[in-house]
């Protein structure tokens, strides 16, 4: 794969999406070794952007590092990622409640209606579920107002979203948290702060059992 007439930060993004999309879709699998130069001359990128690239993988923990010259993609493992998601269950519905009335009514409906395009689609599309799932648990932990809610809660979701994609046999479609998604929303919608926490804590408590449910 080539990538030509980029500018170097669109370079950089190029290689990020790329590399992401690889240990998302496991042709990179937990452990695998990022050769720098190697990934660098496949996509036909320059190494200062592809190290960008690299760098800010790493910052995200999609990457962690084995010595000053290599870098693996990270394996979460199962107690790891139920301790993430346990920690989530604590955090994230405070965070719903404090977002809860905070949040602006044109956003909660800008979520819902990107929602039910995703429930009514034909075939699913996990990239774009993922992405809808980012966004709304990003988007309440950001209304929360607390900045350590914020980068906690991305940090968790990383930690359960490598494990589901790299170990989980079958990684299903997220349309069947769709229902509770919308009870979430919906609530936040009717100001209803501790029945939007509850939601979410049902969401995350479900999560968890459907991971559980895959590995057995």
């Amino acid at each position: 794969m080539k990538t030509e007439n980029a500018t170097g930060a669109s370079l950089n993004q190029t290689a990020y999406d790329i590399i992401l999309q690889q240990i998302m879709d496991r042709k990179l699998g937990g452990g695998t070794i990022i050769q720098e130069r190697k990934v660098a001359t496949e996509l036909g990128i320059s190494r200062t952007p592809m190290r960008m690239a690299l760098a800010r993988l790493e910052g995200e923990a999609f990457l962690t590092r084995l010595s000053e010259r290599l870098l693996a993609v990270r394996t979460v493992s199962l107690p790891e990622c139920l301790d993430a998601i346990g920690i989530r269950k604590l955090i994230e519905p405070e965070a719903t409640r404090l977002a809860t009335p905070r949040i602006e009514l044109s956003v909660l409906e800008d979520l819902k209606g990107q929602l039910s395009k995703l429930m009514t689609r034909k075939k699913a599309d996990l990239r774009m579920e993922w992405e809808f799932d980012d966004r709304l648990h990003q988007t309440i932990a950001k209304y929360s107002g607390n900045l350590a809610m914020v980068d906690t809660v991305a940090r968790l979701r990383r930690t359960t979203r490598l494990f589901v994609h790299l170990k989980v046999a079958e990684p299903s479609s997220l349309s069947h948290g769709g229902n509770e998604h919308l009870k979430i929303i919906e609530a936040m919608a009717s100001r209803d702060a501790e029945e939007a926490a509850r939601a979410m804590y049902v969401h995350l408590d479900n999560s968890c059992e459907g991971i559980l449910n895959k590995l057995h």
